[in-house]
């Protein structure tokens, strides 16, 4: 590499460093890293008090304001319902404060019918936390049954 190449390149990273474009990667990793652990541990393992340090005081869903008891007592009622409850995140990106995560739900019931269901969200960070979420699918109207129970 040339004097100048090095200078050019010293310069552009600097560049990059002061216009925030480094932090917003950084950040979009973090955030990214948050969802996935709060899917796979909340959901799949039944690890509700990651929920606690997760969302913000102001976060909501779809609009309205959720607590963080609300989201804990609904992730138990899922559970509950799905005793082998299992999220698959098929795809994860992330663009600064935002990540955008799409989803399969499988779990069977008390019944023995297994079920599926898919979604997508896109969630909004503040300072690591979850300060909205927006979900289009996987509510209980778009739930099917995959295999039903031998007779």
């Amino acid at each position: 590499m040339t004097l100048k190449q090095t200078y050019l390149s010293i310069t552009m990273a600097a560049a990059l460093l002061s216009s925030g474009c480094v932090q917003q990667v950084v950040d979009a990793e973090i955030n990214k890293e948050a969802t996935r652990i709060f899917f796979d541990g909340v959901f799949n393992h039944g690890l509700t008090e990651i929920v606690e340090f997760s969302l913000a005081d102001d976060y909501t869903y779809n609009g309205h304001h959720s607590k963080v008891d609300g989201t804990i007592k609904w992730a138990e009622s899922l559970r509950k319902t799905y005793p082998d409850l299992h999220f698959t995140i098929n795809d994860l990106i992330g663009e600064g404060h935002k990540v955008a995560i799409r989803w399969t739900m499988t779990g069977t019931g008390a019944d023995g019918i297994e079920i599926t269901t898919s979604g997508t969200n896109i969630i909004t960070f503040r300072d690591g936390k979850a300060i909205s979420n927006w979900q289009n699918g996987g509510k209980p109207s778009d739930v099917h049954a995959v295999k039903k129970p031998a007779a």
